[in-house]
């Protein structure tokens, strides 16, 4: 069907005359009425997102073939498309953009970006409640509240994965009939790792010591949370040759107690005293990510430390950069996508990197303008 058959249908569906439709879209009437009767076929693209959002349609709907998109399945078709060009349908909706069809939940019809993102194959999506079992626990209420209210608009979410990883999406969903509702998906990590990046940047800007880089840590742990990471504790080791010091800030996530941990060690006795240590030192040197399980060498060195024997995780990730390494301790059992991981905290340690280059830079100037105070002091009195 074409697109001027396809905006009258859904037009006069909705009870609307042209007149109408202007007034909901922006487009005009004489636009609209063009339209309908084949006189343009080519329309901006503004505009015809204006006319879609107006009818409550997607634009691939306004302008998809009407044999395909208009069986779209209902609460009584259970998951079926019949009397239609089913496999058409298909190849169509595999190519846009995540998303899932729904009654209340149950899933009618995923299209394959949704299963691929997801990790499932598309029958094993269908006919599942789709709120218990591909969004988090946390997300759930949220969905609820939306698909009740039939509301538009977009809202983020945390999604779970076949192998139980979690990850952050946007959905947008729109009522198709009274029950049926499509909702949109988009993985979002990329963004939210960019707002990250910025907010840790932001709190590094507000702190003039580096004793105050453990709200930087918080906040960094904050950020990883909210994307959905499951871990026992961030960590940040500041390597300082020079002075011989090996600077340690931890922090727990929200889920154990939202706690901060910070100490100042020897970096020579550290080496001496802790294998963990040596090889933390020799993968900075080496700038090579440590990926490792945390053995009972590493359990007792922490013991030892401000976080004692409450920290016990399973496998631990460091990823080095100038000053040191960023770190994270991950639980037992827990689903992550490692190479995601390590791409997340090289993204976040260019800020914390800035951020201690720029404190050890007032540091030395401190140190400087004390030299020279002391100086004239001496001077003065001589």
């Amino acid at each position: 069907m074409s697109l001027g058959r396809t905006l009258k249908a859904l037009r006069q569906k909705q009870s609307l005359n042209q007149k109408a439709l202007s007034a909901l879209s922006g487009v005009s009437q004489a636009t609209i009425s063009r339209i309908e009767t084949g006189r343009v076929r080519q329309l901006r693209s503004s505009a015809l997102k204006n006319l879609a959002d107006a009818l409550g349609v997607s634009v691939d709907f306004l302008m998809g073939d009407n044999e395909i998109f208009a069986h779209i399945p209902s609460a009584n078709m259970g998951g079926s498309i019949p009397g239609v060009h089913e496999d058409r349908f298909r190849q169509i909706a595999d190519t846009l953009d995540a998303f899932v069809i729904h009654e209340n939940g149950r899933v009618l019809y995923v299209n394959q970006t949704l299963a691929d993102l997801l990790g499932y194959r598309k029958e094993e999506l269908l006919d599942k409640n789709c709120i218990e079992l591909i969004l988090a626990p946390q997300s759930r209420s949220v969905t609820q509240r939306m698909i009740a209210s039939r509301s538009s608009e977009t809202y983020e979410v945390l999604m779970v994965r076949c192998d139980g990883s979690t990850f952050p999406v946007e959905i947008t969903g729109r009522n198709i009939s009274e029950n049926v509702r499509l909702a949109v998906t988009r993985d979002i990590t990329g963004r939210r790792c960019e707002q990250a990046v910025s907010r840790v940047q932001r709190a590094g800007l507000e702190i003039e010591k580096a004793h105050d880089l453990g709200k930087v840590v918080r906040i960094l742990g904050d950020e990883l949370e909210d994307m959905g990471l499951q871990f026992e504790a961030v960590g940040l080791q500041v390597i300082d040759h020079e002075k011989n010091l090996l600077t340690s800030y931890h922090a727990y996530p929200e889920a154990r107690g939202y706690r901060s941990f910070q100490d100042v060690a020897d970096l020579q006795e550290s080496l001496e005293r802790f294998a963990p240590l040596r090889g933390l030192v020799s993968h900075w040197h080496r700038n090579k990510v440590w990926e490792r399980e945390a053995d009972e060498r590493f359990l007792q060195m922490t013991q030892s430390g401000p976080l004692g024997a409450t920290y016990h995780p399973e496998m631990l990730i460091d990823v080095p950069f100038s000053q040191g390494m960023l770190g994270l301790g991950l639980s037992s059992g827990n689903a992550m996508r490692t190479k995601h991981i390590v791409s997340m905290l090289n993204e976040l340690s260019q800020p914390i990197s800035f951020i201690i280059k720029r404190l050890f830079e007032i540091q030395l100037l401190r140190e400087e303008l004390e030299s020279t105070r002391n100086q004239l002091l001496v001077k003065q009195r001589d």
